[in-house]
């Protein structure tokens, strides 16, 4: 009897050795992990008119984030919600500790002058940058008034319409790597000014007079005077230029 019970003592503590093994060895490798996989660094690419800092603030919102494997897997599954300035984004892990955020902006389609400054929007109005500087690579708006801008909320624009136009033309200036000095919406429309070369688009149908200035505007290189494209339809067969003649 005492020699049965001491082999049952005996396997009762091999046991119990195995699971207090087990458990610290588990303890063990759930501390490394989460010593490997604290985040030291957020690494940001893609922005343009947003700051590294905004982007790195943003992820950080989530107090959970100070791990990278559950940062990339929040990430992955969509578990989040896009800034107001952003179309998406890519989160990637550069090494355990290192998280790498690629971020797609929404793109800024023109800019008007509001109060000294220069307010730049995308093709649904909502404001992305507000600046005292112009930057050339983006259109230039006059004629669109707006009764208040502020960074990343919708412009109020007295007339959608016109708003629309804009939109319209800057997309398929885009489209045929045109890039106008100015945008101006006038009585008669819209106007684009090439150097001393002014555009008139009209009102409607710009696609089909956007396209014909790809070949126009290097004729009419160095000269100075109006083209008149508000009347021009698929049907058209002359395209008048009215020179500007100096008194």
């Amino acid at each position: 009897m005492k020699g049965k019970r001491r082999k049952k003592k005996s396997k009762f503590g091999y046991y119990l050795y195995a699971v207090v093994i087990l458990l610290l060895t588990i303890v063990n490798l759930t501390l490394a992990t989460l010593l490997l996989t604290h985040v030291q660094g957020i690494q940001v690419s893609g922005t343009e008119h947003s700051q590294d800092s905004q982007i790195v603030s943003w992820v950080k919102e989530d107090p959970l984030t100070t791990n990278s494997l559950y940062t990339l897997f929040k990430f992955k599954t969509g578990a989040y919600t896009l800034p107001v300035y952003l179309e998406k984004v890519d989160v990637q892990l550069s090494a355990p500790w290192k998280v790498k955020v690629h971020v797609t902006e929404k793109k800024i389609i023109g800019c008007f002058v509001k109060d000294y400054s220069y307010v730049y929007f995308d093709e649904d109005g909502l404001v992305l940058k507000i600046a005292t500087t112009y930057d050339d690579q983006v259109p230039l708006i006059e004629g669109l008034e707006a009764e208040d801008a502020k960074k990343y909320e919708k412009l109020q624009v007295d007339n959608e319409k016109v708003f629309d136009c804009f939109v319209s033309v800057t997309k398929e200036l885009e489209k045929n790597n045109l890039s106008p000095d100015r945008l101006v919406w006038g009585d008669n429309g819209m106007n684009l000014h090439f150097e001393k070369v002014c555009v008139q688009l009209g009102k409607s149908n710009f696609g089909i007079k956007v396209l014909q200035l790809t070949t126009l505007l290097d004729e009419l290189e160095g000269k100075d005077g109006v083209l008149h494209l508000e009347h021009y339809t698929a049907d058209s067969n002359t395209i008048s230029f009215e020179k500007n003649i100096e008194e």
